[in-house]
């Protein structure tokens, strides 16, 4: 399958035509912007006529302020200087309406321009889809040339993804830690109770705040070991772990309580804080690494798939 010069001369005719199109539709969006402004500024404008015409109409029917300006025999120079401001005022806003109907005159015929190019972009991929076949079956120069940026795209596609994947596992760790930390700040606190003298419900409420640090701690194991595996698939490795273990003490601190058994568990919970807030840190880090590749990784694809369109359409 051959890519013929008439089908080429049709593609470019297409994307002159394209070109054309954005260039209309920019027109068109320009217009319709400038539209709505002035149809603000038309409504403004009608709501200070109006309110400067009622100024008139009060004087010219029985009214306190017609009243008042009879009393101190001004009616008429107030009137004068009331329908002048009216005047005004419908002026601003005859001009401001011309401008609306010529605007939307515009916008309409802009409109009616742009059906013209209804099929520009199904012709045009039509085109890049036969040519593509085309260059896939070509042997030669063109067709190679094409084949290896292709490829290129492709394997910065997969990259891409691969990078997007770990930085989605590494938020989805960094936001497991972070509870895990707000637990073991809730735990320390009954803790701090419990040593200043609280009562066996204070040691029981830690246990239970502990528990779920237990738990909380499997959800982060499993979502280390998940941003650990994605890790991997770039060829990196995330060596920190994550242990805790509070049961030992546990009979003896609630049945027996006793200031000893009490700052060994706050030693462990602040132990395992501080743990938590490195590896926190940590997360963050390879994060706002990720993200930065990631974002260039976005920008290196997107200037291939462009040259890849580019040579598409004039090779």
């Amino acid at each position: 399958m051959n890519w013929t010069a008439a089908q080429q001369e049709a593609l470019l005719d297409v994307i002159r035509r394209r070109n054309e199109r954005d260039h209309l539709q920019k027109q068109l969006e320009r217009t319709q912007a400038e539209l709505t402004t002035r149809q603000q500024q038309q409504a403004n404008l009608r709501t200070e006529w109006q309110a400067e015409q009622a100024d008139v109409d009060r004087l010219d029917r029985l009214s306190w302020a017609s009243l008042y300006y009879d009393l101190l025999n001004t009616k008429e120079k107030q009137r004068s200087k009331e329908e002048a401001e009216a005047q005004q005022a419908r002026l601003r806003y005859d001009v401001v309406t011309a401008s609306v109907d010529e605007l939307t005159q515009q916008l309409a015929e802009q409109k009616n321009r742009l059906t013209a190019y209804a099929t520009v972009d199904t012709d045009y991929d039509r085109f890049i889809q036969e040519k593509r076949i085309a260059l896939s079956f070509s042997a030669g120069y063109v067709g190679n040339q094409y084949q290896q940026r292709l490829d290129n795209l492709m394997a910065q596609n997969r990259q891409w993804q691969e990078l997007e994947e770990a930085h989605k596992a590494g938020l989805q760790a960094l936001n497991e830690v972070f509870r895990l930390r707000k637990l073991l700040e809730q735990a320390r606190n009954w803790g701090t109770w419990d040593m200043l003298g609280g009562s066996t419900i204070a040691s029981i409420a830690k246990y239970q705040k502990l528990d779920d640090v237990r738990d909380q701690s499997y959800r982060v194991t499993q979502s280390l070991e998940r941003f650990r595996a994605e890790y991997a698939d770039l060829n990196q490795a995330f060596l920190t772990e994550w242990r805790f273990d509070h049961t030992t003490t546990r009979f003896v601190d609630i049945f027996f309580d006793n200031i000893f058994t009490d700052l060994s568990v706050q030693s462990r919970i602040r132990s395992a804080a501080q743990t938590a807030q490195a590896l926190e840190n940590q997360l963050v880090n390879e994060i706002s690494r990720l993200k930065k590749q990631v974002e260039q990784e976005v920008d290196q694809a997107r200037q291939t798939s462009d040259a890849l369109q580019k040579f598409l359409e004039t090779a």
